[in-house]
């Protein structure tokens, strides 16, 4: 079992994802595993569990060096983090400032109650991560993971009661943020989604946005153009077409 800071007691992993072979990442609600497959996908070997017990939303391998993994936990202690291991797994890390709103005074504002989703930044931007929270928040980290800030154009649009609707903050199937994508041919060009608000475009690397929601249907035969009426639950670009979006 691998906790933060701890080496892992089950066989020794591989230090990086292998061209030949395939890596399954697995995240539940008592932990993460990683299964290594070789390059028939008849064997298998299984890396695991890491952080037992904890509920992991979001396990994400870094496609820029193939080695480092981010994992959006909820822990009974830390409560809503994210960790990071640039050793494929053999240790972990807790960013020393994981995504959180803004303070508000006496007490008051928005809490983040899990970081639901993690996406690497672009291919030129090789620090960068984004990660999406419930209730609705998008968030940047340009140092691998460690520290993240939010966007205040999107985290305190007036819109934001609009999207949570009469759902209450921070329940774990409540509103979130979600699905954020990275367009390859631009670093400052974002997609993402949220359930109870749209999906929404940036061209500005997240300082402003503007939803797409036209040809959305809401309820069959109605097109309502208000993105807090629209509810996606996942966003996906075609890998050979990134004009396409599903």
């Amino acid at each position: 079992m691998t906790q933060p800071g701890e080496k892992p007691t089950s066989q020794a992993a591989p230090s990086t994802a292998s061209d030949r072979g395939m890596v399954v990442l697995v995240a539940t609600r008592k932990g993460a595993w990683l299964y290594h497959g070789d390059a028939s996908r008849e064997n298998w070997r299984v890396d695991g569990p890491h952080f037992l017990g904890h509920a992991i939303h979001h396990l994400v391998l870094d496609p820029r060096d193939r080695r480092t993994l981010l994992a959006a936990a909820k822990t009974g202690h830390l409560g809503p983090t994210v960790f990071r291991s640039t050793d494929f797994g053999r240790s972990w890390q807790e960013a020393t400032r994981p995504p959180a709103f803004a303070k508000a005074p006496e007490g008051g504002g928005r809490a983040v109650d899990h970081t639901f989703w993690l996406t690497p930044g672009h291919a030129r931007e090789p620090d960068t991560w984004y990660a999406g929270t419930s209730p609705q928040g998008l968030f940047r980290s340009e140092d691998g993971g460690k520290t993240w800030n939010p966007f205040s154009g999107i985290n305190d649009d007036a819109q934001y009661r609009s999207w949570m609707g009469t759902v209450q903050d921070g329940t774990p199937d409540g509103p979130k943020l979600h699905s954020i994508i990275v367009d390859p041919r631009d670093p400052a060009h974002l997609y993402f989604g949220m359930s109870g608000g749209g999906v929404h475009e940036s061209l500005d690397g997240g300082k402003t946005f503007a939803p797409l929601v036209k040809g959305l249907e809401v309820v069959e035969g109605f097109d309502v153009a208000d993105p807090s009426f629209h509810d996606p639950h996942c966003l996906r670009m075609c890998p050979t077409d990134p004009n396409r979006l599903y």
